[in-house]
């Protein structure tokens, strides 16, 4: 082992600790952003100008700037959930500023679940994903199911809007339940959204949505740059429908599918059980494997029969 002199630690000692020295005396100094000086929520202007107003978009936008993590996350799953959404808000010919209350419900999570047991991705309770239409039962659960819930929930926002007249009480609604939005309007005779009060958690997560819209509007500009091969892309896969007579195990689908268990339960995760009860379904299955499903999946089902 070669020897070292101890002039050269001391040496290497010295440059070190003035190394140290220097950085130390350089403050990290944190970057603070300013707030868009004009701001509107699904066409509708956010009076900036009001110091309420301004303040607690200020508070939700810095709660979630520097909650870098988060940020990256929306990022990268925006990829690949936002084109479905703004293809149907905009055959629908509504706002597309609507996807951001994705954002807000469920970060994009499939499996979120509230401490109010909202479900899914657009977080609905039970009642009203009834009401729009949802399958919720012992084997499906449709809150899960990402272009169903979609619907349910354009629905439901639309439904809103028809009943308040603008959109920021309508999301407002979506939050806490029109039932608790009316009472508010209708004993403080408001008609907007920013001179009503309303719980603070509703109040609140208006601005999130604001905040989350100036953020994935333009992530650069808040020293986000994530490249493209980075984002989640886009699922695709082929849909195939199937008429069960009997309750079929999940793992003989997957076989027909040449794919796992795991991977059906994934692609469809409004399947609550480990097999499908009698009935009609329409099923996500690996991209290319659909031509030959129904006939596999025929001698699978044949196959387990036998072995019965």
């Amino acid at each position: 082992m070669p020897r070292v002199s101890s002039a050269l630690i001391k040496a290497s000692i010295c440059g070190l600790l003035l190394f140290f020295s220097a950085t130390r005396s350089v403050a990290f100094t944190i970057p603070i952003f300013d707030l868009p000086k004009d701001l509107h929520l699904c066409g509708e202007r956010v009076p900036l100008e009001r110091p309420d107003v301004w303040e607690q978009l200020d508070q939700a936008f810095i709660s979630s700037i520097y909650n870098t993590s988060q940020v990256i996350l929306w990022i990268k799953r925006a990829n690949r959930y936002f084109p479905y959404v703004e293809k149907r808000l905009k055959e629908r010919s509504l706002p597309d500023d609507l996807k951001y209350v994705l954002v807000v419900e469920s970060s994009f999570k499939t499996y979120a679940i509230s401490s109010a047991k909202a479900v899914g991705p657009w977080q609905f309770v039970l009642p009203t994903a009834k009401k729009y239409g949802l399958r919720v039962d012992a084997w499906i659960d449709e809150r899960y199911n990402f272009e169903k819930a979609t619907e349910a929930a354009l629905n439901y926002l639309s439904d809103l809007y028809q009943m308040y007249g603008n959109w920021s009480l309508a999301i407002a609604a979506y939050n806490c339940g029109e039932h608790k939005v009316s009472d508010r309007v209708k004993l403080q005779q408001t008609t907007s959204f920013y001179d009503t009060d309303l719980p603070l958690e509703t109040e609140a997560y208006i601005f999130r949505i604001l905040a989350a819209k100036i953020i994935l509007t333009h992530p650069e500009a808040y020293g986000y740059r994530v490249p493209v091969h980075k984002k989640y892309p886009v699922q695709t896969f082929d849909e195939v429908e199937i008429n069960l007579s009997h309750k079929t195990p999940v793992v003989l689908i997957a076989r027909a599918a040449g794919t796992t268990y795991k991977m059906v339960k994934e692609m469809n995760p409004e399947i609550l059980k480990d097999e499908l009860p009698p009935g009609t379904f329409k099923l996500r299955i690996p991209k290319g494997k659909g031509l030959q499903f129904h006939d596999k999946l025929s001698q699978e089902l044949t196959s387990n029969k036998l072995r019965k």
